[in-house]
């Protein structure tokens, strides 16, 4: 359904990779961590397309360190990407014939699984939601380029 992204090359998802490490590790701002989420997401959806198991498990890793930095639980992002893959993917990929209109539906399908989770949490206020938002204009962003 895609053409050739860079999400196909397992170097580019090791960069990338190190990229949100780093950023989780030195800025340790809440605003950055959640920034980057999406774009992990829309990886892991490529490698499990691809079978890119390799890369998966360093976008499964990645899933861990946001999560540790956000106070998540383990493999709860893990597990939402999983589910979004698995049940709601191949019912939009019926609908949506558009490739660019798929890939915002399904980021902001996350998104909202991501403020379900952190409803859980109770720490949902304005400052967080606003703060998802402008996240997901600037993944939309960042997708289209690296797609």
């Amino acid at each position: 359904m895609y053409r050739n992204s860079l999400f196909d090359n397992p170097l580019a998802i090791f960069l990338l990779f190190i990229i949100i490490v780093f950023t989780n590790i030195i800025l340790t701002v809440h605003f950055i961590s959640i920034l980057l989420v999406g774009v992990v997401f829309i990886a892991f959806i490529r490698c499990m397309e691809k079978r890119y198991y390799y890369s998966l498990s360093l976008v499964i890793f990645t899933f861990f360190i946001i999560e540790n930095n956000q106070g998540l639980k383990i493999f709860s992002l893990g597990l939402l990407s999983l589910f979004i893959y698995i049940f709601i993917i191949p019912k939009l990929k019926t609908f949506l014939t558009s490739i660019n209109l798929y890939t915002f539906t399904i980021i902001l399908l996350f998104y909202c699984g991501i403020v379900f989770l952190y409803l859980f949490i109770g720490d949902i206020n304005i400052e967080f939601i606003s703060k998802i938002l402008v996240n997901y204009f600037i993944d939309i962003f960042i997708v289209s380029i690296l797609i």
